[in-house]
């Protein structure tokens, strides 16, 4: 799998073939068909890996700080996987074969992203039944703090624009798009306390 996920990140999708992950692992290539099948299944389970690295973050204790810290461990645990340089190559080059190809499309957003999103939308509407937050969507509000936390820098990496992301600027990042998120969040359970007039405003 890093043998694949280093040939990914520098060629096309189309220009990656089952017997250069083999030479680039140093195993013969029955040993990648045996445990893959396809190119498609183990571009798959790349991304199903990936994905995960993410969702641990959201299974760590809360810490002191509760949702704050988990958040932003969740944040720090993304930025450190999709501004990775791999990462930010792979996402270059494949809009163009995912558009040519729905079913890869569909498997590679299943595994990946729709798992991601997925589990960042669960945890905010559990904050949201314990009144920690008001949401209106919990999918369109986990797109909001994930919109939060990487800006442009994906788009300004993949172009060469900016120079590789270190640790300490994806802690800024998470942290800050995490406060922001929920000032604007909690904020809204504020008023809710206002008069009656407001809160059918606000929809509490």
């Amino acid at each position: 799998m890093a043998a694949a996920k280093h040939l990914f990140a520098r060629l096309p999708f189309e220009l990656v073939t089952m017997e250069a992950v083999a030479a680039q692992a140093q195993v013969s290539k029955m040993t990648v068909y045996s445990h893959f099948g396809d190119k498609e299944t183990l571009f798959e389970n790349i991304v199903s890996a990936t994905a995960q690295e993410m969702i641990a973050a959201l299974s760590a204790p809360e810490g002191e700080g509760g949702l704050r810290d988990r958040l932003a461990a969740f944040g720090i645990a993304f930025l450190d996987v999709i501004l990775g340089s791999e990462v930010c190559a792979m996402a270059h080059t494949l809009p163009m074969t995912l558009r040519g190809n729905r079913s890869l499309a569909e498997r590679f957003y299943a595994a990946g992203p729709g798992r991601v999103r997925a589990a960042l939308a669960e945890i905010i509407a559990a904050a949201a039944e314990q009144g920690e937050l008001m949401v209106d969507d919990a999918d369109r509000a986990a797109d909001d703090l994930v919109c939060l936390w990487q800006g442009s820098m994906p788009e300004r990496l993949a172009y060469g624009l900016e120079q590789p992301v270190v640790l300490e600027e994806i802690e800024r990042r998470a942290v800050r798009g995490t406060e922001v998120f929920l000032r604007a969040y909690r904020k809204a359970v504020q008023h809710c306390g206002a008069g009656e007039k407001q809160r059918r405003r606000l929809g509490c």
